[in-house]
């Protein structure tokens, strides 16, 4: 069953912080560590290096939405 681009996007926008577009286009691994890194982060904000952890996922997430596309048309093949 082939992936839309379209629910790619929209899963990326609501919940990519959580790695959800990247496991729906078969990146498991991948979106797992980024939920990983958002869990850790949220539980090391008390003692503040949970600033650096969700830095990262906001980095990637915003890298994600170039390469969102290409994700989800490769899981199509």
């Amino acid at each position: 069953m082939g992936k839309s681009v379209a629910m790619a996007y929209v899963l990326w926008f609501f919940l990519g912080y959580l790695g959800i577009h990247r496991m729906y286009c078969g990146r498991v691994a991948s979106g797992v560590g980024m939920l990983f890194l958002w869990v850790f982060g949220w539980l090391t904000m008390g003692i503040l290096i949970g600033r650096a952890f969700l830095l990262a996922v906001g980095i990637w997430w915003l890298i994600d939405l170039f390469l969102t596309a290409g994700m989800a048309e490769s899981a199509k093949r």
